[in-house]
């Protein structure tokens, strides 16, 4: 499991109250609720990054060497 480091975050009065409904309601805690929803916001985020540069460079496998190395053939 990875280390855990504490923080400290602020929501808006009905957020924390919808969150402690959820929490309730799924048998959870708030702080397993945001750990999972920033988790999949990064995946999500990380996946669109990837699609996004990886369609603009449609000759990868040929020209490998300048997109790894900065090189030219």
């Amino acid at each position: 499991m990875h280390t855990l480091k504490r923080t400290q975050m602020y929501f808006p009065e009905d957020v924390l109250r919808e969150l402690k409904r959820k929490a309730n309601e799924e048998k959870t805690t708030v702080t397993h609720i945001v750990r999972e929803a920033v988790s999949e916001l990064l995946k999500k985020e990380k996946a669109k990054s990837w699609a996004e540069d990886s369609s603009k460079d449609r000759d990868l496998s040929v020209n490998h060497d300048k997109y790894l190395y900065g090189k030219t053939k």
